[in-house]
Protein backbone atom coordinates (compact mmCIF):
# COMPACT_ATOMS: atom_id res chain seq x y z
CA UNK A 1 0.00 0.00 0.00
CA UNK A 2 3.05 2.38 0.20
CA UNK A 3 3.40 2.47 -3.23
CA UNK A 4 -0.04 3.73 -3.80
CA UNK A 5 0.63 6.38 -1.66
CA UNK A 6 2.07 8.75 -2.89
CA UNK A 7 -0.33 8.53 -6.18
CA UNK A 8 -3.16 11.20 -6.72
CA UNK A 9 -6.97 11.08 -5.99
CA UNK A 10 -7.47 10.96 -9.75
CA UNK A 11 -4.98 8.25 -10.56
CA UNK A 12 -6.33 6.06 -7.59
CA UNK A 13 -9.76 6.61 -8.80
CA UNK A 14 -8.78 5.76 -12.45
CA UNK A 15 -7.16 2.46 -11.03
CA UNK A 16 -9.54 1.70 -9.07
CA UNK A 17 -12.01 1.51 -11.81
CA UNK A 18 -9.35 -0.54 -14.10
CA UNK A 19 -8.89 -3.20 -11.75
CA UNK A 20 -12.78 -3.73 -11.25
CA UNK A 21 -13.10 -3.87 -14.80
CA UNK A 22 -10.31 -6.91 -15.39
CA UNK A 23 -12.26 -8.51 -12.30
CA UNK A 24 -15.74 -8.15 -14.31
CA UNK A 25 -14.00 -9.53 -17.61
CA UNK A 26 -12.57 -12.86 -15.76
CA UNK A 27 -15.69 -13.28 -13.82
CA UNK A 28 -17.70 -13.09 -17.93
CA UNK A 29 -15.46 -15.76 -19.12
CA UNK A 30 -16.04 -18.05 -16.06
CA UNK A 31 -19.04 -18.14 -16.48
CA UNK A 32 -19.15 -19.04 -20.20
CA UNK A 33 -16.66 -21.39 -19.70
CA UNK A 34 -19.66 -23.44 -17.32
CA UNK A 35 -22.19 -23.82 -19.47
CA UNK A 36 -22.62 -27.11 -21.70
CA UNK A 37 -21.22 -27.33 -25.35
CA UNK A 38 -23.87 -26.88 -28.16
CA UNK A 39 -25.12 -30.42 -29.07
CA UNK A 40 -23.99 -31.51 -32.36
CA UNK A 41 -27.37 -34.05 -34.36
CA UNK A 42 -26.14 -37.39 -34.86
CA UNK A 43 -25.31 -38.02 -38.57
CA UNK A 44 -28.13 -39.63 -40.68
CA UNK A 45 -27.91 -43.80 -41.56
CA UNK A 46 -27.41 -44.57 -45.51
CA UNK A 47 -29.00 -47.73 -46.16
CA UNK A 48 -26.65 -50.10 -48.52
CA UNK A 49 -28.10 -53.02 -49.93
CA UNK A 50 -25.73 -55.54 -51.61
CA UNK A 51 -26.52 -58.08 -54.96
CA UNK A 52 -25.10 -61.67 -55.05
CA UNK A 53 -26.23 -61.96 -58.99
CA UNK A 54 -23.26 -59.97 -60.68
CA UNK A 55 -22.93 -61.00 -64.49
CA UNK A 56 -20.33 -62.54 -65.98
CA UNK A 57 -20.55 -61.70 -69.74
CA UNK A 58 -20.46 -58.27 -70.50
CA UNK A 59 -23.47 -56.10 -72.03
CA UNK A 60 -21.51 -53.38 -73.55
CA UNK A 61 -22.10 -54.16 -77.52
CA UNK A 62 -19.11 -56.32 -79.28
CA UNK A 63 -17.19 -54.26 -82.00
CA UNK A 64 -17.15 -55.16 -85.80
CA UNK A 65 -13.78 -56.88 -86.55
CA UNK A 66 -13.24 -55.88 -89.69
CA UNK A 67 -12.67 -52.26 -90.34
CA UNK A 68 -14.25 -50.60 -93.12
CA UNK A 69 -11.43 -49.64 -95.91
CA UNK A 70 -11.73 -46.35 -97.35
CA UNK A 71 -12.75 -45.41 -100.10
CA UNK A 72 -10.93 -43.28 -102.52
CA UNK A 73 -12.87 -40.61 -105.14
CA UNK A 74 -13.40 -41.79 -108.62
CA UNK A 75 -11.86 -38.61 -110.81
CA UNK A 76 -13.79 -37.64 -113.82
CA UNK A 77 -11.84 -38.38 -117.01
CA UNK A 78 -9.67 -35.91 -118.25
CA UNK A 79 -11.76 -33.19 -120.83
CA UNK A 80 -10.04 -33.30 -124.41
CA UNK A 81 -8.10 -30.29 -125.46
CA UNK A 82 -10.07 -27.41 -127.14
CA UNK A 83 -9.20 -27.24 -130.47
CA UNK A 84 -7.23 -24.27 -131.80
CA UNK A 85 -8.72 -21.08 -132.96
CA UNK A 86 -8.71 -21.02 -136.52
CA UNK A 87 -7.00 -17.69 -138.48
CA UNK A 88 -10.04 -15.91 -140.16
CA UNK A 89 -8.67 -14.50 -143.13
CA UNK A 90 -9.19 -10.70 -143.26
CA UNK A 91 -9.88 -9.44 -146.86
CA UNK A 92 -7.85 -6.55 -148.29
CA UNK A 93 -9.04 -3.32 -148.40
CA UNK A 94 -10.12 -2.22 -151.88
CA UNK A 95 -8.66 1.18 -153.05
CA UNK A 96 -11.26 3.36 -154.02
CA UNK A 97 -11.05 3.64 -158.46
CA UNK A 98 -10.11 7.14 -159.30
CA UNK A 99 -11.85 8.97 -162.57
CA UNK A 100 -8.46 10.49 -163.75
CA UNK A 101 -9.96 11.77 -167.10
CA UNK A 102 -9.77 15.77 -167.13
CA UNK A 103 -13.16 16.87 -167.54
CA UNK A 104 -14.65 18.17 -170.44
CA UNK A 105 -14.29 21.89 -170.75
CA UNK A 106 -17.61 23.73 -170.74
CA UNK A 107 -18.81 25.91 -173.99
CA UNK A 108 -18.15 29.12 -173.75
CA UNK A 109 -21.59 30.97 -175.30
CA UNK A 110 -20.99 34.34 -176.31
CA UNK A 111 -23.13 36.71 -176.13
CA UNK A 112 -24.78 38.06 -178.46
CA UNK A 113 -25.18 42.05 -179.56
CA UNK A 114 -28.55 42.46 -178.41
CA UNK A 115 -28.10 40.65 -175.13
CA UNK A 116 -25.18 42.77 -174.06
CA UNK A 117 -25.88 45.42 -171.64
CA UNK A 118 -24.21 47.80 -169.54
CA UNK A 119 -22.57 47.06 -166.17
CA UNK A 120 -24.14 48.43 -163.35
CA UNK A 121 -22.17 50.63 -160.91
CA UNK A 122 -22.05 49.12 -157.72
CA UNK A 123 -22.14 51.59 -155.11
CA UNK A 124 -18.91 50.75 -152.87
CA UNK A 125 -19.63 50.62 -148.71
CA UNK A 126 -17.69 53.30 -146.93
CA UNK A 127 -14.35 52.17 -145.30
CA UNK A 128 -15.18 51.03 -142.00
CA UNK A 129 -13.76 53.50 -139.46
CA UNK A 130 -11.31 52.24 -137.00
CA UNK A 131 -12.76 51.88 -133.32
CA UNK A 132 -9.63 52.65 -130.72
CA UNK A 133 -9.35 50.21 -128.26
CA UNK A 134 -9.48 51.34 -124.61
CA UNK A 135 -6.04 50.48 -122.84
CA UNK A 136 -6.07 48.36 -119.72
CA UNK A 137 -6.03 49.85 -116.19
CA UNK A 138 -8.03 52.33 -114.74
CA UNK A 139 -9.19 55.54 -116.12
CA UNK A 140 -10.64 59.39 -115.03
CA UNK A 141 -14.16 60.78 -115.76
CA UNK A 142 -14.13 64.14 -116.97
CA UNK A 143 -14.80 65.76 -113.32
CA UNK A 144 -12.39 64.13 -112.08
CA UNK A 145 -9.30 66.36 -113.84
CA UNK A 146 -8.94 69.79 -113.63
CA UNK A 147 -7.39 72.34 -115.97
CA UNK A 148 -7.46 71.07 -118.77
CA UNK A 149 -9.29 71.58 -122.68
CA UNK A 150 -9.68 70.81 -126.10
CA UNK A 151 -6.37 73.15 -126.50
CA UNK A 152 -4.47 71.16 -124.11
CA UNK A 153 -5.30 67.99 -125.58
CA UNK A 154 -4.65 68.92 -128.77
CA UNK A 155 -1.34 70.35 -128.41
CA UNK A 156 -0.58 67.18 -127.36
CA UNK A 157 0.77 65.97 -130.75
CA UNK A 158 -0.98 62.48 -130.47
CA UNK A 159 -4.79 62.37 -131.62
CA UNK A 160 -7.02 62.28 -128.38
CA UNK A 161 -8.53 58.85 -127.76
CA UNK A 162 -12.44 57.78 -127.25
CA UNK A 163 -12.21 58.37 -123.57
CA UNK A 164 -16.15 57.66 -122.05
CA UNK A 165 -17.27 56.67 -119.04
CA UNK A 166 -15.98 53.03 -119.05
CA UNK A 167 -12.46 54.25 -119.73
CA UNK A 168 -12.88 57.03 -117.04
CA UNK A 169 -14.02 54.15 -114.44
CA UNK A 170 -10.90 51.80 -115.70
CA UNK A 171 -8.62 54.85 -115.01
CA UNK A 172 -9.88 55.38 -111.77
CA UNK A 173 -9.63 51.69 -110.46
CA UNK A 174 -5.98 51.87 -111.70
CA UNK A 175 -5.00 54.81 -109.86
CA UNK A 176 -6.74 53.22 -106.56
CA UNK A 177 -4.64 49.74 -107.05
CA UNK A 178 -1.66 51.59 -107.24
CA UNK A 179 -2.31 53.86 -103.88
CA UNK A 180 -3.90 51.32 -101.74
CA UNK A 181 -0.81 49.19 -100.66
CA UNK A 182 0.58 52.71 -99.91
CA UNK A 183 -2.04 54.57 -98.06
CA UNK A 184 -2.01 54.49 -94.68
CA UNK A 185 -4.65 56.60 -92.72
CA UNK A 186 -3.21 57.37 -89.09
CA UNK A 187 -5.09 56.43 -86.15
CA UNK A 188 -7.08 58.65 -83.48
CA UNK A 189 -10.26 60.29 -82.32
CA UNK A 190 -12.31 61.76 -85.44
CA UNK A 191 -9.88 60.62 -88.03
CA UNK A 192 -12.36 58.72 -90.28
CA UNK A 193 -13.92 62.28 -90.93
CA UNK A 194 -10.93 63.55 -92.28
CA UNK A 195 -10.51 63.90 -96.42
CA UNK A 196 -7.36 65.03 -98.20
CA UNK A 197 -7.16 66.01 -101.49
CA UNK A 198 -3.84 66.62 -103.27
CA UNK A 199 -3.04 66.57 -106.95
CA UNK A 200 0.14 66.16 -108.98
CA UNK A 201 1.29 66.15 -112.50
CA UNK A 202 2.84 63.14 -114.26
CA UNK A 203 5.17 62.68 -116.95
CA UNK A 204 4.34 60.40 -119.82
CA UNK A 205 6.29 57.64 -118.15
CA UNK A 206 4.26 57.95 -115.02
CA UNK A 207 6.39 59.40 -113.32
CA UNK A 208 5.74 62.46 -110.59
CA UNK A 209 6.66 65.82 -112.54
CA UNK A 210 7.10 68.04 -109.11
CA UNK A 211 5.92 67.44 -105.80
CA UNK A 212 2.43 66.65 -104.99
CA UNK A 213 0.05 69.94 -103.61
CA UNK A 214 -2.80 70.04 -101.17
CA UNK A 215 -5.98 71.02 -102.48
CA UNK A 216 -7.54 71.12 -99.63
CA UNK A 217 -8.70 68.95 -95.94
CA UNK A 218 -12.14 68.77 -94.89
CA UNK A 219 -14.24 66.68 -91.80
CA UNK A 220 -11.55 68.74 -89.46
CA UNK A 221 -13.12 69.04 -85.59
CA UNK A 222 -11.11 69.82 -82.54
CA UNK A 223 -10.53 65.74 -81.88
CA UNK A 224 -9.21 65.06 -84.89
CA UNK A 225 -6.73 68.44 -84.94
CA UNK A 226 -3.53 66.23 -83.44
CA UNK A 227 -4.15 64.04 -86.63
CA UNK A 228 -4.82 66.95 -89.48
CA UNK A 229 -1.21 67.18 -90.86
CA UNK A 230 -0.33 63.79 -90.27
CA UNK A 231 -3.52 62.75 -92.49
CA UNK A 232 -1.53 65.11 -95.18
CA UNK A 233 1.77 63.45 -94.87
CA UNK A 234 0.66 59.98 -95.32
CA UNK A 235 -1.34 61.17 -98.60
CA UNK A 236 1.79 62.88 -100.01
CA UNK A 237 3.79 59.63 -98.88
CA UNK A 238 1.42 57.55 -100.75
CA UNK A 239 1.55 59.11 -104.28
CA UNK A 240 5.60 59.46 -103.96
CA UNK A 241 5.71 55.88 -103.13
CA UNK A 242 3.09 54.50 -106.26
CA UNK A 243 4.88 56.45 -109.22
CA UNK A 244 6.06 56.08 -111.15
CA UNK A 245 2.45 54.95 -112.11
CA UNK A 246 1.30 52.27 -114.95
CA UNK A 247 -1.28 53.89 -116.81
CA UNK A 248 -2.40 54.00 -120.51
CA UNK A 249 -0.27 55.93 -122.67
CA UNK A 250 -3.41 56.90 -125.07
CA UNK A 251 -4.65 58.32 -122.47
CA UNK A 252 -2.16 60.11 -121.35
CA UNK A 253 -4.36 63.59 -122.25
CA UNK A 254 -6.96 62.49 -118.48
CA UNK A 255 -4.45 61.55 -116.21
CA UNK A 256 -1.04 63.96 -117.18
CA UNK A 257 -2.79 66.17 -114.06
CA UNK A 258 -4.45 64.07 -111.21
CA UNK A 259 -6.68 65.45 -108.46
CA UNK A 260 -7.28 62.77 -105.85
CA UNK A 261 -9.08 62.24 -102.19
CA UNK A 262 -7.72 60.46 -99.55
CA UNK A 263 -9.84 59.20 -96.77
CA UNK A 264 -9.84 56.22 -94.60
CA UNK A 265 -11.55 54.17 -97.43
CA UNK A 266 -9.33 55.77 -100.97
CA UNK A 267 -12.66 56.34 -102.52
CA UNK A 268 -12.71 58.70 -105.38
Amino acid sequence: MAAFAHLRREEKLGLGIAVALHVALVAALLAGSWRSPPKIPPAERMTVSLSDNVSLNSTAPKPSDASQAAVAPVLAPESAPLPAPTSVPVPAPVEPTIDRTPPKPAAVHSPTPKQTSAPKQVAKPPPPQATPKSGGGSLLGPNFLKGINADQRQASGTPAAAFGASEAASLRDAVNRQLKPNWRAPEGVDVEKLDTTLSWDLNPDGSLKGQPRLVGQTGKTPSNAPQQQRHIEQAIRAVELAAPFNLPAQYYDHWKRLTWHFDRNLSQ
